[in-house]
C-alpha cells in the first residue's frame, strides 16, 4: 500500500494495513502513523478519518464488551462475527480519535523533534457476497498545535478491497446448477423436465465440484503457475460454473491444465 505524504506541514503521515490488501467481510486494522518533522515539539490534538458507506469502523470497546459475554461460551470462537456486530458503526459514520473539547487543551500525543506516534482501529467492509473488489479511497486530517497555534493536516486513505474466496465458490455453485439446465433444455426441450433422474443429478453434483476447483485455481495470482483465466468476483465464479455445467469436462480442462 501507497504511503501517504505531506511536507508542506512538515508533519508526515503514513497509512497501511497489515495485509497486502483488504478482504470483504473480515475485519482488518488500519494503522496511521505520524513523525514530527518541525523543528519543535508539536501536540497531536485529534485524528479524524471520513468513512465511506462501503466500510464500517469498529467500536473497540462494544466488540471487547461482547467478545467477553460470549467467551465463556464454548461455542464462543463461532460466535465472533456477532462481537464484531455489535461493535460495528453505522455506514458513513466519520472516526475520530482525541478529545473534542473547543479548545484542544489536552493532547493525545506530544511529539518532540524527529518522534513518531501512531493510532491503529478495526474497520469491516460487510457486504462480501456481491463486492466486486477494487481500490477504497478517503480523507483523513490530524488537528496538532505548533508553537500555540493550532493546524490540520489532510492525508489520504487508500487500500484495495478483494471479495472473499467463498464469494468466488458460491457464484460457481449457482452457475453449475443452471448451467446442466440450460443445456438440457437446449439438447431436448420441454421433454428435459420429465427426463431429469439420478444420472442428472450425478451430473450437476460433478459440475459444482468441478466447477469450484477451477474457480480455487483461477484465483491463485501468485507464484509460477498462472491460470488462464482469473475469476474476481462472485459474478466471474457464476459464469465459469455456469460454462463448466454447461460445455462439461472440456472447459474445465481449458481451466486447468493437466486433467
Amino acid at each position: 500500500m501507497e504511503d501517504s505524504k505531506l511536507s508542506i506541514s512538515a508533519l508526515k503521515v503514513n497509512v497501511s494495513i497489515a495485509q497486502p490488501f483488504v478482504v470483504a467481510g473480515s475485519p482488518f486494522t488500519l494503522t496511521t502513523t505520524f513523525e514530527n518533522n518541525h523543528e519543535g515539539p508539536i501536540e497531536v490534538l485529534q485524528l479524524t478519518y471520513h468513512i465511506p458507506f462501503q466500510v464500517q469502523w469498529i467500536h473497540d470497546s462494544k466488540y471487547i464488551e461482547r467478545f467477553t459475554a460470549l467467551s465463556s461460551n464454548l461455542m464462543s470462537r463461532f460466535c465472533l462475527a456477532s462481537a464484531w456486530k455489535a461493535g460495528v458503526s453505522a455506514p458513513g459514520q466519520p472516526m475520530a480519535w482525541g478529545h473534542g473539547d473547543s479548545n484542544y487543551e489536552t493532547s493525545v500525543y506530544t511529539l518532540v523533534p524527529g518522534e513518531s506516534g501512531a493510532y491503529s482501529f478495526s474497520l469491516i467492509s460487510k457486504k462480501w457476497l456481491f463486492a466486486s473488489g477494487g481500490d477504497l479511497v478517503f480523507p483523513g486530517q490530524v488537528k496538532y498545535r505548533y508553537k500555540g497555534e493550532i493546524h490540520h493536516h489532510i492525508f489520504e486513505v487508500r487500500f484495495t478491497i478483494r471479495p472473499p474466496l467463498k464469494a468466488n465458490c458460491i457464484g460457481a455453485t449457482i452457475g453449475a446448477l443452471i448451467g446442466p439446465i440450460a443445456r438440457g433444455l437446449k439438447e431436448q426441450g420441454g421433454d428435459f423436465v420429465f427426463a431429469m433422474g439420478i444420472t442428472f443429478i450425478a451430473g450437476v453434483a460433478l459440475s459444482v465440484i468441478l466447477a469450484v476447483v477451477a474457480v480455487i485455481y483461477s484465483s491463485r495470482k501468485t507464484g509460477e503457475a498462472q491460470p488462464i483465466i482469473t475469476v474476481e468476483d462472485f459474478w466471474g465464479g457464476l459464469l465459469v460454473g455456469f460454462f463448466m455445467g454447461f460445455l462439461g469436462n472440456e472447459f474445465f480442462a481449458k481451466i486447468v491444465p493437466g486433467t
